[in-house]
């Protein structure tokens, strides 16, 4: 690659024009992809603008055209550093490991020592005539850390794993656990007292676990209203809507199942609430199986 203001008549003759850039330095960097190619190449100017253009011979010009769209192609993708950095804009807290390892090992304890004591299991159910009838308060909250057997924990341990650590590094791992919490015991509270006077019995955390879902989707939608008027409405209510295909993927059970579907829907309606309330006052922030139950009583699993 040479820089040359003057050429003889015949050694131009057999060249073209490949690129045109403003700086010699940007001259030089697009003549290296033409070297690459292990084609020569000519650097000419500064022109009457300033400008610098870089020469190639004629049969080689349309394979270095294409290389050089290419090249341009490939520096306008984002960098991994770029990707790093939108990637710590929107998660900006840790995710929270401890936190999950301490519910995980909650959960598996209770499950352990729930299977020799199976009566624990039927006194912190939660149970719409239990909550409404006889006033048993902690039954919507309790009912989050008992499951019908290990596939149903299991389940919930791997589903809160992914949703939670992502709420956790959305707002940070106390507050996320202690709002997927208060989701799971509000939407069983609701479930209770829509299916009340007709009895009604849930275990599981995958109320909870759809409460998570709901939050994300929350402090999605909170980000997308901070931009509304540079957003058409369909793209605002994005996060909500794919929120609920998800629920609807995940949290539909299966026709004649014990899932506790109005348990998942109002998990999520709660999280979804509490996700739009602390991103709106958070602009830093801009997801079942078979349940014990009483003879006489329906039953669902969250």
């Amino acid at each position: 690659m040479s820089d040359s203001d003057e050429s003889n008549s015949s050694e131009w003759e057999n060249l073209v024009e490949v690129g045109n850039y403003p700086t010699l330095t940007e001259a030089h960097e697009h003549g290296l992809v033409v070297l690459a190619m292990r084609q020569p190449c000519w650097v000419v100017g500064p022109d009457v603008h300033g400008g610098y253009t870089l020469h190639a011979e004629v049969e080689a010009a349309p394979a270095i055209a294409r290389e050089l769209v290419d090249y341009a192609a490939e520096q306008q993708q984002p960098s991994a550093a770029q990707t790093d950095d939108a990637v710590s804009a929107a998660f900006p807290f840790s995710a929270g490991w401890g936190v999950y390892g301490l519910w995980a090992l909650t959960l598996i304890l209770i499950h352990g020592f729930q299977n020799s004591q199976p009566w624990l299991a039927d006194r912190a159910a939660s149970s719409s005539i239990a909550l409404i009838k006889d006033h048993e308060w902690w039954r919507p909250f309790t009912a989050l850390f008992f499951h019908a057997d290990v596939s149903h924990l299991m389940g919930n341990l791997l589903s809160g794993m992914f949703f939670g650590t992502l709420v956790a590094r959305s707002i940070s791992p106390l507050r996320a656990w202690a709002l997927i919490l208060a989701s799971g015991t509000i939407g069983n509270a609701l479930t209770s007292a829509l299916t009340w006077p007709e009895p009604f019995v849930s275990i599981g955390s995958s109320t909870a676990v759809f409460g998570a879902l709901g939050i994300l989707s929350g402090l999605g939608f909170a980000a997308m209203l901070r931009q509304r008027f540079r957003l058409p409405w369909a793209k605002t209510i994005a996060p909500v809507l794919a929120g609920i295909v998800i629920l609807g993927w995940l949290g539909g059970g299966t026709p004649g199942g014990n899932t506790d579907v109005l348990g998942h829907i109002f998990g999520f309606a709660s999280g979804l609430t509490a996700g739009l309330a602390v991103g709106h006052f958070t602009p830093t922030t801009a997801a079942a199986w078979a349940s014990k139950n009483a003879p006489t009583e329906r039953s669902g699993l969250a």
